[in-house]
């Protein structure tokens, strides 16, 4: 009977089936895995290399059955070389293996394929390379509507040839294999657009692939190193051949992004693939137009030619990586210093400069405030430039560079003042604009020195020195003018590091007395101690004060968030605290006046919150007594004389939250040698790994600290900068109170 397909993937399934259950409907069930797997392979090679139908058909034999696939390709499937990477041509050695009769048919149009299956198998009697060898190539003597042209291409490896069109062959049969699963659902789907990719390779190039593959097969069999390729194609081989390039160029994304077994394309193959094609296409052309064909370029001057490119494209790739790194190390610079090692450091390294410095205008610490210089030449003939840092350069020329006028006739000079750049290439153009350079650095033959930008604001320079002529091409000057750009970038932010640093110390000045008063009979000592890497500010704060007389205030307290309005939040709270107190007023009052205030303060987008803990000391009989009221704060650890470390409990709300003040006192009497820590959560809720450090470690540190106030504070600090691993997430304040 013959089953007749359409030239698709899902025939491939709809073969397997009817074969099936054919050859089941005529008793035969032993012989089904067999037929599915010879039946799979003919009928995918079929549709691989045909675009017209495919008819199966299949015999009743006295000991078995013969399955024939019929298509409209007179080409021989393709035996392949043995090779630990080709998935492709196995198929058909499968088939052998399986099969007691194997052998290829030619008729009018197209080829027959068929196998014939046994009961019990006998071995074949058709070996593979007889089969080869009794099969004549009819693809060069097949005829064709266009002339047809010679085209030699010259000697290629065999083992590069063959390892090529085998990866070519691994990508194009996994697509139909995964076509015909995803027809029988056994796969997911493959999408349409990838199955005319596949398309354009297995149909509209064939002829070409399929005849190279058999010239290095045979040059393979015949164990020679290279292959002279030589073709007779027609004109239709050109629009083939890159409809071909494109279609394999963009399957090979899908390997990339591993949506596939096959990997990507190997750079050699893709490099041999676009030149054979183009070396095609440029011949036929020529044929076509009615000129003499010239000697293709040979894969050897390919090689050459693409290392070229490769050269290139690794020194823009160096580049590129080094603007990475360079970028990288300046995220953290927070120095004009910092800045300089970061973009000479891989600027010489990567112009092969004999040295390179990073120079600032004169007097940078003036220039760098509120009055930024813009470019104009305004110094005095005494003025020197600052090297932030050098690379390459000897302690010599950098006392030089150092002693130099700033309005002296040098290319870094010249940059800063004019804010173009300069390339000076040779030591002619040295001696014509720069005769000063020489007694400079003698040894300097070409520079190049690019001002550093913040907009119109020239900022800096850098300079790169070489001991032979240099001509810049583009692509280093793109390269150094990126630099410039980055290092300008980040020697701005150093600046607003450094104003940063001095607006956060002055808030921080302001959120605590400058020092604290002497107190007869009480040891006092306090610890701020900021958040992150120590420029940061918060609203943590503390505060010690006289009532009158004997009697003493301290205060300590936290605000809500950090920054600039968390420490002046900070701020005003502790001066109306101050403002509040009165040696008279009781702490419900105190408290409830400062609730007042906040509330008061507050608006719909901000709320103005903190939480305080007041106390107020006295002389008592052998001791002193301490009154402790706290809104929302963490409750105080008392230590007595015999060391143990309690919880003063002083429960209450916040401040500046809710018009109704809790409010909860705490009456203590502490004597000679007791002591009392206040603190804020920065402290209590230190963590490393998410795990707090809690009441209780500080209870701890509180407890083995030295016995003095001062020390006692610092301990407990450094216990809580150790838990955290060296870096607080919080601002924290600490204040020991020690009777004497």
């Amino acid at each position: 009977m013959v089953m007749a397909f359409p030239n698709e993937t899902r025939s491939v399934t709809l073969a397997r089936r009817a074969v099936s259950e054919q050859i089941r409907g005529l008793g035969l069930p032993s012989l089904v895995p067999s037929a599915e797997l010879v039946v799979t392979e003919l009928v995918a090679n079929a549709v691989l290399h045909t675009n017209g139908p495919v008819e199966v058909q299949l015999q009743r034999l006295e000991h078995g059955v013969r399955i024939s696939v019929a298509d409209s390709n007179p080409a021989l499937p393709v035996v392949p070389a043995a090779s630990a990477s080709s998935m492709t041509g196995r198929g058909l050695l499968l088939v052998r293996r399986v099969a007691a009769r194997l052998g290829f048919d030619a008729r009018r149009e197209g080829k027959v394929v068929w196998a014939e299956l046994r009961i019990e198998r006998l071995p074949g009697d058709s070996g593979i390379d007889e089969l080869v060898e009794a099969w004549a190539d009819d693809l060069n003597n097949s005829t064709s509507p266009h002339a047809v042209h010679h085209i030699e291409l010259g000697d290629v490896p065999t083992d590069l040839l063959l390892d090529a069109k085998a990866h070519v062959d691994n990508l194009v049969r996994e697509f139909v294999l995964a076509a015909s699963g995803a027809e029988e659902g056994s796969t997911a789907a493959v999408p349409a657009h990838l199955v005319d990719l596949i398309g354009a390779v297995v149909t509209r190039f064939s002829g070409p692939r399929l005849a190279i593959k058999r010239q290095a097969l045979e040059a393979a069999r015949r164990g020679l190193t290279h292959v002279r390729l030589s073709l007779d194609l027609g004109p239709d081989a050109i629009e083939a051949g890159e409809a071909y390039l494109k279609a394999l160029d963009e399957a090979d994304g899908y390997c990339r992004a591993a949506r596939l077994l096959t990997l990507e394309t190997p750079p050699k193959h893709r490099v041999f693939r676009h030149w054979y094609v183009g070396q095609i296409i440029e011949q036929l052309r020529r044929a076509e137009a009615g000129l003499s064909l010239t000697s293709p370029q040979s894969f050897e001057e390919r090689l050459l030619q693409e290392i070229d490119t490769v050269a290139g494209a690794w020194a823009t790739a160096d580049r590129a990586a080094r603007l990475y790194t360079v970028a990288s190390a300046l995220a953290g610079a927070l120095t004009p210093e910092a800045v300089a090692e970061a973009v000479l450091t891989e600027g010489v390294a990567a112009l092969r400069a004999s040295g390179g410095a990073l120079l600032l205008p004169p007097a940078s610490d003036r220039w760098i405030g509120s009055d930024r210089w813009a470019g104009s030449d305004r110094w005095a003939g005494s003025d020197r430039w600052t090297v932030s840092g050098t690379v390459g350069y000897g302690p010599q020329l950098v006392a030089k560079l150092r002693a130099e006028r700033a309005d002296a006739e040098l290319p870094a000079a010249r940059a800063l003042r004019t804010g173009e750049a300069v390339w000076m290439e040779s030591r002619e153009e040295r001696d014509a604009q720069f005769p000063e350079l020489a007694a400079l650095e003698g040894a300097t033959v070409s520079m190049c020195a690019v001002p550093l930008r913040i907009g119109a604001r020239v900022v800096g320079a850098i300079r790169f020195s070489f001991s032979e002529p240099r001509l810049f091409d583009d692509d280093e000057r793109r390269f150094v003018l990126a630099l410039a750009a980055q290092a300008g970038q980040a020697l701005d932010r150093t600046q607003l590091y450094r104003d940063q640093t001095r607006l956060y110390e002055r808030l921080r000045r302001s959120l605590l007395p400058p020092e604290l008063p002497g107190i007869p009979g009480i040891d006092v000592a306090a610890v701020y101690h900021p958040l992150g890497t120590g420029i940061e500010v918060g609203g943590d704060f503390y505060d010690v004060w006289s009532l009158g007389g004997d009697r003493w205030a301290l205060a300590l307290g936290e605000v809500c968030g950090t920054g600039p309005e968390a420490a002046g939040l900070g701020v005003f709270v502790r001066y109306t605290l101050r403002g509040i107190a009165t040696s008279d007023i009781d702490h419900q009052t105190l408290l409830t006046r400062l609730n007042d205030v906040l509330l008061a303060a507050g608006t719909d987008n901000r709320e103005q919150f903190c939480t305080v803990i007041f106390a107020t000391a006295a002389p008592s009989w052998g001791g002193w007594k301490l009154r402790l009221t706290t809104g929302g704060h963490p409750e105080p650890l008392l230590q007595r004389r015999d060391g143990t470390v309690t919880i003063v409990p002083t429960g209450s709300s916040l401040l500046g939250v809710f018009p109704d003040l809790s409010v909860v006192s705490r009456e203590i009497e502490m004597m000679a040698g007791e002591r009392i820590l206040l603190y804020t959560d920065g402290a209590s809720e230190a963590r490393r790994s998410g795990q707090m450090l809690g009441t209780e470690g500080l209870a701890d540190a509180f407890t083995t600290a030295p016995r003095d106030a001062q020390s006692a504070a610092r301990a407990i600090e450094a216990a809580v900068v150790e838990h955290s691993g060296g870096s607080l997430h919080d601002d924290m304040a600490l204040l020991v109170v020690q009777i004497s």
